[in-house]
């Protein structure tokens, strides 16, 4: 779940919480040693506080940690169906046209950076493959062209994995239709 976050709601949750476990801190270990009475005639103010603080972390849980609206809709099958009834093919819309721009943003607010190599976003983990190998791991999966094998891999992960890394790793991410078009355009470059 965290690693879904955008990178300005991480800090946002980590600042609330940083300050609600210093305050808890100093309260059970710095005000008692000073004064033993702690809180003292300044109970309320100190149940004050305590409230508020615990309001900010369940405000910034609540906020900032929400699914997006489009989370709970199925994604599309993006492959043809067989008809049952007049044994013709059909095939479901056409996926929108990616943004490389949008799609190297999402790639770096989705934390995909910390996880893959990918040499045009400026990354160099190895926990996942290698994405400026996406080409020769598409023809080795044999699951369509690089766009259909690359929109497969961001939508069911373990769809296909590539040899060598395990299954499980690459959490399953709530993205758009428009978002994964956009993250192919950039992870293909248009191939």
């Amino acid at each position: 779940m965290l690693s879904a976050l955008s990178t300005g709601h991480k800090t946002v949750i980590v600042i609330v919480a940083a300050v609600f476990i210093v305050f808890a801190l100093c309260c059970s270990f710095v005000f008692s040693r000073r004064n033993p009475n702690f809180p003292g005639k300044r109970i309320a103010l100190f149940v004050v506080v305590c409230a508020l603080l615990t309001a900010a972390m369940l405000g910034a849980i609540i906020v900032f940690a929400t699914e997006p609206p489009e989370a709970g809709a199925k994604v599309e099958e993006r492959n043809p169906v067989l008809s049952q009834t007049t044994g013709t093919e059909t095939t479901s819309p056409a996926a929108p046209a990616g943004n490389a721009t949008a799609g190297k943003a999402l790639f770096a607010s989705q934390g995909c950076n910390a996880c893959h190599t990918f040499k045009p976003a400026g990354s160099t983990a190895q926990v996942g493959p290698d994405l400026d190998d996406l080409a020769a791991n598409a023809k080795t999966a044999n699951r369509g062209t690089v766009q259909e094998y690359t929109a497969e891999s961001i939508e069911d992960p373990g769809a296909y994995i590539v040899p060598g890394y395990p299954n499980g790793v690459m959490p399953q991410f709530q993205v758009s239709d428009k978002q994964v078009a956009d993250l192919v355009a950039f992870l293909t470059g248009g191939s």
